[in-house]
């Protein structure tokens, strides 16, 4: 069983991106600081009036934007002492210029799923394609020169390199991220915590301007670029208005926008990588609204048991959090599907992927497994070495090794099957497949590197490498 999984590897790696994939919205500068001891003393001691007392005094859980540095600092030392993760606003932007004066140790680097997506699929030598609604010179020159954005002149639309397409009016969207480590004793001023985990904790900014849908004049030639690109990565829907009036104006906008997108290419194929948002309800509908129009849905093995209580499935989140399994992943996954209506959703856990393909699926089924293999060759060398990952490193995944986890998960799939009584494939555990009436099962193991250099933006990343490998190779055939 593993020596076929292996060769299939060998295999996969030697794929090319060849489509023309797009990602749109989301993007921004991330600014990202791993927290030490110096730190944390550098800012409370810049910090007037900081105290323990004035720290414990905010509560953090009902906090809906950071208004000062108190409020600052108690969101941090609330999370390190929990070790949980944590998104909030920035209210106050001269915060900024505080941080920027008390925080030295710090780098830049692309933003956002739209972000890292384009750049990711330039290295991997694919015609890419992004938009976002700000574009400042900032943003521009974080870009790989490769990538290209939609522009209007007076012959209709055409793409231009991005880093040649700044408008200097634009502001810049910055998230400070702050990273931590697992076992590390923090001062705040007499009360001590100890980090239990590993986690981060994301202060955004939200400039007027930042809207996650089309806007001006592209939003007017949508079929023209809809016409030059093959596969789409939306990215940004978590920032949908939570008041209903505003809500349903952008709800009512983005799906017009994926209408017109898609008027004039009907192989256009779409994808959104799945994003918490803070009001459940408000999250229903906008992936209630979204899912109308995006055939392909991303999500790990944590985010969907949200999803699944907020639409009811309570049994089924309790299901994965007692016992997070490929089966339970599956019948999570199935629920969404016959909820929203998706054609394609891929759970992506440490050391696997579980997928469910609604029949009839326009991909062959062997070509949506080796995408999986291929994107998970492109995340090990992500792990591996941080950054993006150049076409040519791909192979190298193949001398990894697939991960035992994922091997396991198979086993315990067909074993689990086979307790309720349900007939199994004999070729099951090299294929990973399983046809049902109306859907396909498919459980692929992955690769896992230990001790990673890099975990941001890997969901993204297995997605679109994923996907986009599925539709190029659908796009040779036409």
């Amino acid at each position: 069983m593993e020596a076929v999984w292996e060769q299939r590897v060998k295999e996969a790696v030697k794929q090319k991106i060849t489509g023309r994939i797009f990602s749109a919205f989301n993007t921004n500068i991330d600014v990202i600081v791993h927290l030490n001891k110096q730190i944390i003393k550098q800012w409370i001691d810049s910090t007037e009036g900081c105290t323990v007392e004035a720290l414990n005094s905010i509560d953090v859980d009902n906090l809906e934007v950071v208004r000062d540095k108190l409020d600052f600092l108690a969101v941090i030392k609330d999370c390190l002492g929990k070790g949980k993760s944590f998104y909030i606003v920035l209210e106050d932007l001269s915060l900024f210029d505080w941080l920027e004066e008390n925080t030295p140790a710090r780098r830049e680097e692309m933003g956002g799923q739209a972000g890292i997506i384009a750049n990711q699929m330039a290295a991997l030598d694919a015609t890419s394609v992004v938009y976002t609604s700000l574009l400042s010179q900032k943003q521009a020159n974080l870009f790989f020169p490769e990538v290209l954005t939609p522009v209007i002149d007076d012959n209709g639309l055409k793409l231009n390199p991005v880093i040649e397409s700044a408008n200097k009016e634009d502001s810049t969207k910055i998230n400070w991220i702050f990273e931590y480590a697992k076992g590390i004793e923090f001062d705040f001023g007499g009360e001590k915590v100890i980090t239990p985990r590993a986690n981060r904790v994301i202060l955004s900014t939200r400039p007027e301007g930042a809207v996650m849908t089309f806007k001006g004049q592209v939003a007017d030639h949508l079929p023209e670029l809809g016409e030059k690109i093959d596969v789409a990565f939306m990215a940004g829907y978590h920032y949908c208005p939570t008041e209903e009036k505003a809500m349903q104006e952008y709800l009512t906008d983005c799906i017009e926008g994926l209408r017109k997108l898609k008027q004039n290419n009907s192989n256009l194929h779409l994808h959104f990588e799945y994003v918490p948002m803070k009001d459940q309800e408000a999250e229903k509908k906008m992936l209630t609204a979204v899912a109308q129009e995006i055939q392909s849905f991303g999500i790990n093995e944590n985010e969907i048991k949200r999803v699944l209580a907020g639409f009811g499935f309570q049994k089924e989140a309790d299901e994965i959090e007692k016992d997070e399994r490929a089966f339970s992943l599956y019948e999570g996954a199935l629920r969404i599907m016959e909820t929203l209506g998706f054609e394609r959703i891929q759970v992506h856990n440490l050391g696997y992927y579980v997928l469910v393909l609604k029949k009839p699926y326009p991909v062959a089924l062997d070509q949506v497994r080796a995408s999986c293999l291929y994107a998970s060759a492109v995340n090990a060398i992500k792990a591996k070495y941080g950054g993006y990952v150049k076409a040519e490193q791909v192979k190298e995944a193949a001398s990894f090794g697939l991960s035992t986890i994922g091997i396991e998960q198979i086993k315990g799939f067909e074993a689990e099957m086979k307790r309720k009584g349900i007939v199994v494939p004999d070729n099951f555990l090299e294929e990973g497949i399983i046809e049902y009436d109306n859907h396909y099962l498919m459980i692929v193991p992955a690769h896992v590197v230990p001790n990673p250099i890099s975990t941001v933006g890997m969901g993204a990343t297995i997605s679109s490498s994923s996907y986009a490998c599925e539709f190029s190779y659908v796009s040779q055939m036409r």
